[in-house]
């Protein structure tokens, strides 16, 4: 098996796990729930869609990597990194994550939070053009990919405001691209 694909599967598996207890968090404080929980009041299938979003997340990464221009660097993005670097970025965007389900209530303020921390962090990190552009495929898809959810009657948020999903959901996602980048770093790029 080619390295890179194996090193996606960890990324995949690590991101569903984690999104997997974050989400749940999202039911406990009411963000979402679930017509049809089976677990713990999620649905059967949040673990493997979180694997399958997870491993789409990565073969974006690995075409961005191959078809940007060659001008946009991604020299950082490609580089190894240790498990610490993956694990703070992670750890950030599950903070950030259990945080969107207890300021629900509040999404100016988790707005105003997650999209201007994201600017910080995008001013402060190398490959800022690579790093912006993954972020906002993430931020769309992601809002799009569960807005269908919603729109299928198999999740629902509890403060919609677009396309059945709250506005603070893609600076959730932006923060996302972080923790895929270093993820992909340390599982996939290592193997180089």
């Amino acid at each position: 098996m080619n390295p890179k694909n194996s090193g996606i599967i960890y990324v995949a598996v690590l991101g569903a796990v984690v999104a997997t207890f974050c989400d749940k968090m999202h039911v406990l404080t009411g963000a979402l729930y679930y017509p049809q929980p089976f677990i713990n009041d999620q649905a059967w299938w949040v673990f493997p869609g979180f694997t399958v979003a997870f491993t789409a997340m990565g073969i974006v990464y690995l075409q961005m990597v191959k078809f940007l221009p060659a001008n946009i660097s991604r020299v950082f993005s490609t580089s190894p990194t240790g498990l610490k670097s993956m694990s703070e970025s992670m750890l950030m965007f599950a903070l950030f994550y259990i945080l969107s389900g207890f300021g629900n209530e509040s999404p100016l303020f988790l707005n105003l939070l997650f999209y201007g921390t994201f600017l910080i962090r995008l001013t402060l990190t190398q490959d800022k053009i690579f790093i912006l552009i993954l972020s906002v495929i993430l931020g769309i898809g992601g809002t799009l990919g569960e807005g269908i959810l919603s729109w299928f009657g198999l999740v629902y948020y509890t403060k919609p405001v677009i396309f059945l999903v709250p506005t603070w959901l893609g600076g959730l996602y932006f923060h996302g691209a972080f923790a895929l980048r270093d993820s992909m770093r340390l599982f996939v790029y290592r193997n180089k």
